[in-house]
């Protein structure tokens, strides 16, 4: 049966009849009417080209490594150039994902691998960590930055704090609903905002997940998660996935989604096959060029029909209504992908016998699911027989042998993933790599039309009258030197500058642009832009060999986290932090609350405005947007504390322009890399050494009340924390100091000083 979307007719007639809605309808036929930027992902080259075939304006894709989706194939530096000369000539956009958070010892590696793709110029790198940030933007400012949905970022003053740090667009954090979206649009952002309107959906606030690396290192937010959050737990409320959320589908609101006017819409699924990309694509493209409300209705049928061959979980409005958060965890349903097709009934040393509830071909793409909701193998299916004679597919009811040398799960449920499609591997073998990009200054006045590139520079004399009612704009001339096509190069970035009011005739314009396109062909040195990308390296690695951290003599205490109606024993000097419910001393640290919806922004303002009025000098951040939130503030301390990541001296050094005093240190760090990081911090590092910290907060209502576990035995605690619910685990995070560590703190909000139960998370591995 295909899958339908289900909501009630009132939902229906609320959706039609809403203001939003009828107000895009009203507005998409203007001029300044322009629909948002359809984006896909792209997890391997034929990936890619199905997305632009089906409507994709732009795709996302990642390189082998430094990326959130590590475990899909991903591209080479040479497919990358590929796709980026295929994109660009054919008017489309190709987005680099390095959106993972990077240790110490990695950054010499990340800088040399940004410096490949400042050679290739994507459209725009997406990044979580703040120190690539500054790395892009200090070294290698032709770079465009995205601020990846693993920043956290969703409310305005986080979109304030983004334009700061130099990123031109931001990817939501998925856990907004549509009306703070809508609220966040009312207070016209300074960057563009790119949201997710279908796909897979993280039971966690985005960047804050460490379930995976807890249970075994697998860190989800370094591209390894091994999903434990699809498993069945237990609980004393019953057994079930209680962390397993439904996928993300908004066809039914997408016309309120359009009225928000973000810039791009954003596809999930760099995992998944090219046969999903082109019918989630192809639905999406069809409905968004409606061009009424009539027309809309009329298309949805088709469009929804389209996306019922893809094959991904039941489908939902994710977090986007109140009431869909809430049910967005079916508990009772094992939280896999894909189309269910049968179940394992047999082994051999060549294959398994599968029971098939649905028809399987040739061709598809199955995989083996254990009853256990734990990851299962996948594999296509190339050779399958039935009653011992091959065939090339089965029906319902049918038990066939698929022949295959993997090891499957005893009693396996079998899901289908993907079905085959059109052979691209003749077409990307003819696709031609990138030429070198070269970025032009452009000067126009009456009398001298200037192009600089590089180290070279064309001018031509001109004789140019003054201009009427239409000016020159520099716009223009960017979008006319943008599509100008070169024999050896590729353009890059182009600036301009108009002098005067110079009346540039568009004859006049076109033979200058082909003289110039001529004289750069003769001219020009391909190996430019690679030159000019190894010496932004040399001077970042000459910079960070000489950074040294911190050598001030001054003493921080330790700190400890403690809730209000909570009188620990503290050792003497130990400083108390409280959360603003908990309404600290001015003796005290006030720690900011790191998920801050658009609604709750005044109420943490006043909490810091109470604080600070009361004389309080300290205040935690724990996300990046309470930066913008403190920035006129004077003579406060400000610290920073998790969730908020800070892995690497770059990020440091960042968040010191900022008027951080103090970080702490990130709590997925092994012990080498924390003493990495702290000899070259500009600043004092302060270790997260004893507590429970929430290993998963979501906006979705869990089932499970107080306590789970799962199937190997590893006990956690749920709880209800404002508008979250927080996973912890049992046992106790607690790690000795390490050399040259200015502080600790100990989390007292969920956790009692001794406690037997410990654990030390990754402190003696290693962190994948």
């Amino acid at each position: 049966m295909s899958k339908k979307l289900r909501f009630s007719p009132e939902k229906k007639l609320h959706v039609w009849k809403s203001k939003p809605q009828m107000l895009y309808y009203r507005t998409m036929n203007t001029s300044e009417h322009r629909l948002p930027e359809l984006l896909a992902p792209a997890g391997n080259l034929a990936c890619a080209l199905v997305a632009f075939d089906s409507g994709a304006d732009a795709v996302y894709a990642g390189l082998k490594r430094f990326n959130a989706r590590e475990r899909t194939e991903n591209f080479s530096l040479e497919e990358m150039s590929k796709l980026l000369a295929y994109a660009h000539k054919n008017g489309k956009k190709v987005y680099v994902t390095f959106n993972t958070l990077v240790k110490e010892s990695e950054l010499v590696s990340a800088a040399e691998e940004i410096a490949e793709l400042n050679t290739l110029r994507p459209d725009a790198l997406i990044v979580q960590d703040l120190g690539i940030v500054r790395i892009i933007r200090e070294y290698f400012p032709d770079l465009a930055i995205h601020g990846s949905t693993q920043m956290g970022l969703n409310n305005s003053a986080g979109l304030a704090f983004a334009k700061e740090l130099g990123i031109s667009r931001v990817i939501l954090e998925r856990q907004t609903t549509l009306e703070e979206l809508e609220r966040m649009m009312g207070t016209h952002p300074p960057v563009e905002l790119e949201i997710f309107i279908h796909g897979a959906l993280c039971c966690c606030i985005s960047g804050t997940c460490l379930l995976s690396s807890w249970l075994g290192g697998w860190s989800g937010n370094r591209g390894k998660c091994k999903q434990p959050c699809r498993r069945r737990h237990h609980s004393k409320n019953g057994n079930g996935f209680f962390l397993s959320s439904q996928d993300l589908c908004t066809l039914e609101i997408l016309p309120r989604i359009l009225a928000t006017g973000v810039s791009a819409l954003k596809i999930e699924g760099r995992l998944r096959r090219a046969d999903y990309v082109e019918n989630v694509v192809s639905a999406y493209r069809m409905a968004m060029n409606a061009k009424s409300e009539e027309e809309f209705r009329e298309l949805l049928p088709a469009a929804k029909e389209r996306l019922s061959h893809t094959c991904g979980r039941r489908w939902s409005l994710g977090y986007y209504t109140q009431d869909s958060a809430k049910h967005l965890i079916k508990y009772d349903a094992m939280g896999v992908s894909g189309l269910l097709c049968g179940k394992v009934t047999g082994h051999a040393n060549n294959g398994f016998k599968l029971s098939a509830s649905r028809r399987v071909s040739i061709g598809d793409t199955i995989r083996i699911q254990p009853q256990s909701g734990d990851e299962g193998p996948a594999l296509c299916i190339t050779k399958m027989s039935l009653n011992g004679k091959p065939v090339s597919s089965v029906s319902r009811g049918e038990i066939c042998f698929i022949h295959s040398d993997k090891e499957v799960p005893r009693g396996g449920i079998v899901y289908k993933i993907s079905e085959p499609v059109s052979d691209y591997s003749r077409r990307i073998a003819a696709m031609p790599m990138q030429k070198p990009p070269v970025d032009l200054e452009v000067t126009v006045s009456c009398r001298e039309f200037r192009v600089k590139c590089g180290g070279l520079e064309w001018n031509k004399e001109l004789a140019l009258q003054e201009a009427g009612t239409k000016p020159l704009l520099p716009e223009s001339i960017r979008g006319e030197f943008k599509q100008l096509t070169f024999d050896r190069f590729t353009c890059g970035n182009v600036t301009a500058k108009v002098t005067g009011n110079p009346f540039l005739p568009a004859s006049v314009f076109k033979s200058l642009r082909r003289e110039f396109r001529d004289y750069l062909d003769a001219h020009g040195k391909p190996e430019a832009a690679e030159e000019k990308s190894r010496e932004c390296l040399t001077r970042f690695q000459r910079e960070y060999e000489t950074l040294h951290g911190n050598k001030s003599d001054r003493q921080w205490p330790d700190c400890a986290i403690v809730p209000r109606g909570k009188h620990p024993d503290l050792p003497e000097n130990m400083r108390i932090i409280r959360e603003p419910d908990s309404v600290p001393s001015p003796r005290e640290e006030l720690l900011l609350p790191f998920f801050v919806n658009e609604t709750a922004l005044d109420d943490v303002r006043n909490a810091i405005r109470e604080y600070v009025g009361k004389g309080g000098k300290v205040i935690r951040i724990s996300s990046l947007h309470h930066l913008a939130l403190l920035k006129h503030l004077r003579g406060i301390i400000i610290k920073t504390c998790m969730p908020m990541p800070v892995c690497n001296s770059m990020a440091v050094l960042e968040a010191s322009k900022h008027g951080v005093a103090l970080v702490q240190a990130w709590l997925e760090l092994e012990k080498p890399e924390l003493e990495a990081m702290i000899v070259k911090s500009v600043l004092p590092v302060e270790l997260y050494r004893y507590g429970r910290p929430p290993l998963l907060s979501t906006r979705a209502e869990i089932a499970a009340k107080h306590e789970m576990s799962d199937l190997r035995g590893e006990t956690f605690f749920v709880e209800r924390n404002g508008v979250l619910t927080q996973i912890m685990a049992e046992k106790v995070m607690s790690i000795p100091s390490v050399r040259g560590a200015a502080a600790g703190l100990y989390d007292l909000r969920h956790a009692n000083f001794n406690e037997k139960n410990t654990a030390r998370f990754n402190f003696d591995f290693r962190l994948e």
